[in-house]
């Protein structure tokens, strides 16, 4: 029953790197589109100054400028990290729960049945935290993100245990 609580223990904090690197992925491309749609904003005022000279030039900057403002609501960066963040959070103070009582697994202090209780107790956790925060959204998982996160967390286990 150790092992299992171990490779649960394991698997939550990868979890956690996981979001951590989605989370900075959505932050970047979020990050990214608002620099563009302020650009061309900008761009599209001063652009009134050679208004005459180059309409054509114009009318393509206030076309991408609209377009920009208005798909930007469309993409899911932005809502995304509003459901990541506290999403990790909440699976953080799991962890910390879960690595706490490691030392108790790992121990003896706990029989088998009471290591057995404590687990399914995080893994049902584990379920509110998902439902409350994913909700109906889902997150394509990602090869990438998945290669990082476990590089993390291979770091994270071989330097703390």
């Amino acid at each position: 029953m150790q092992e299992k609580y171990w490779k649960y223990m394991v698997q939550i904090k990868a979890w956690i790197f996981y979001l951590d690197v989605y989370t900075e992925d959505s932050y970047r491309w979020d990050r990214i589109i608002n620099i563009v749609v302020a650009i061309a904003s900008s761009t599209s005022i001063a652009a009134w100054a050679i208004w005459q000279k180059y309409s054509f030039v114009w009318s393509i900057i206030i076309a991408i400028s609209q377009v920009l403002t208005t798909i930007k609501g469309f993409l899911p960066y932005s809502k995304r990290l509003k459901m990541l963040v506290p999403f990790m959070e909440d699976l953080k103070f799991l962890y910390n729960k879960i690595e706490y009582n490691w030392f108790k697994v790992a121990s003896g202090d706990l029989s088998e049945n009471e290591i057995n209780e404590l687990l399914y107790s995080f893994k049902d956790e584990f379920a509110n935290i998902e439902n409350k925060n994913l909700k109906e959204e889902t997150l394509l998982e990602k090869d990438n993100f998945r290669e990082i996160a476990d590089r993390k967390n291979d770091a994270y286990f071989a330097n703390n245990f």
